[in-house]
């Protein structure tokens, strides 16, 4: 069975982590009364799950990990193995917060395609039409780039900001903007719309976009655009759990073989491209939007059929809009995946939406080997499933 993705491709898809120690929530979600349609079963603890991480992890650096399998037509099965923090006492939870790093992308796509839905953005917009002040600050070449093109990684943008830990002084909007003044000074780095580029930049930008038409942050805005209409009600940003307790997972840095506990994240700026934490039954609860059985929902539907096709189209490198879009048998065809990292975290989901399968697995640890043994666990659990 081979699950493996580009290797460069799977290195990009980590946002680099800043050594910050962020709050763990900007916006608390307030509970949310979905469709019945659209409202996931609770997952219950597996044992075969678990024993299936464990066969996997035990005797690896990785301290502690959380997967589960999603079904569209049935219950999600969780398992959970090792320790929140190496060194430890307390065993890692299957209902405990994990972070997901760049997974937080598709997440961000999906926000937008709700804003498009809505008329207040179409995915053709540029940076020019919906931040008129910003584009008269940054080069010319990327006032045409659109909403599209941001979000597909084909804008050109740098990968990363020259410093995400500037302008403090500012509020989280501001920031956003001024990052983006700073960083798009100079040509794009190919014109918008024909090369590829992994960008967490251009999905802060693309973020910004979204808080102009909606006025708000793009924390508050996906709480109540996105994760309350789907039932999730513990997601949140930055750091998982009390800075110095073990009321939720640390995150590791692997080195020489050996994980040291850090509690430190992305820059809260990075927002739209990977600050995202949440229990992996509600990462389940978004991945399976992707399935065909969620498509073909007719009653107030979560997003459009157009816009749900828009989120597929591939672009250079086999990318769409927080997927990578490849093929497997287990799938039955096609076969979504992504990976997430902050540094300290490595996350990793695939979704095979012909079967209304996605496979999720979250290690609370990052560094040599552990993008290998996260996809070796993920390749476990569809065995389970076959």
């Amino acid at each position: 069975m081979l699950l493996r993705v580009p290797s460069s491709l799977l290195l990009l898809m980590g946002v680099a982590a800043l050594a910050c120690q962020c709050s763990r929530a900007l916006t608390d979600p307030e509970p949310s009364t979905p469709t019945a349609a659209r409202r996931a079963i609770d997952g219950a603890v597996d044992p075969e799950l678990t024993a299936a991480l464990a066969r996997v992890l035990e005797g690896t650096a990785i301290p502690g990990a959380v997967g589960a399998i999603a079904r569209f037509d049935g219950p999600t099965s969780l398992g959970a193995w090792g320790l929140r923090k190496a060194g430890g006492a307390a065993p890692i939870a299957a209902t405990d917060p994990v972070h997901v790093g760049s997974d937080t992308k598709a997440m961000t796509a999906v926000l937008a395609a709700r804003q498009v839905d809505a008329g207040h953005l179409r995915w053709d917009s540029t940076l020019e039409e919906v931040l008129p002040a910003l584009a008269a600050r940054v080069h010319e070449g990327y006032r045409g780039a659109t909403l599209t093109q941001f979000l597909r990684h084909t804008s050109g943008a740098p990968a990363n900001a020259p410093n995400w830990r500037a302008y403090t002084d500012r509020s989280l909007r501001e920031r956003r903007i001024e990052l983006a003044a700073a960083s798009l000074q100079g040509a794009p780095a190919r014109a918008p719309g024909t090369g590829f580029l992994y960008s967490n930049l251009g999905y802060m930008v693309a973020g910004a976009m979204i808080e102009a038409v909606g006025d708000a942050t793009w924390e508050e805005l996906i709480v109540k655009d996105v994760f309350e209409p789907l039932g999730i009600e513990g997601a949140s940003f930055g750091v998982p759990g009390t800075l110095g307790e073990e009321d939720a997972p640390w995150g590791h840095t692997v080195r020489r073989g050996e994980a040291r506990p850090v509690q430190i994240d992305n820059d809260p700026a990075l927002g739209p491209a990977g600050t995202v934490h949440l229990p992996v039954s509600d990462w389940a609860r978004f991945v399976l939007q992707f399935t065909d059985g969620a498509a073909a929902e007719t009653e107030d539907p979560f997003l459009s059929a157009a816009s749900r096709e828009q989120l597929l189209q591939v672009g250079l490198e086999d990318y769409a809009f927080g997927w990578l879009v490849t093929e497997r048998g287990w799938a039955q065809g096609v076969a979504l995946t992504h990976s997430g990292s902050n540094t300290t975290w490595f996350a990793t989901a695939w979704v095979a939406p012909r079967t209304d399968r996605a496979f999720l697995v979250a290690a609370n640890a990052a560094g040599p080997g552990v993008p290998g043994l996260v996809d070796r666990a993920i390749g476990a659990l569809i065995a389970l499933e076959r």
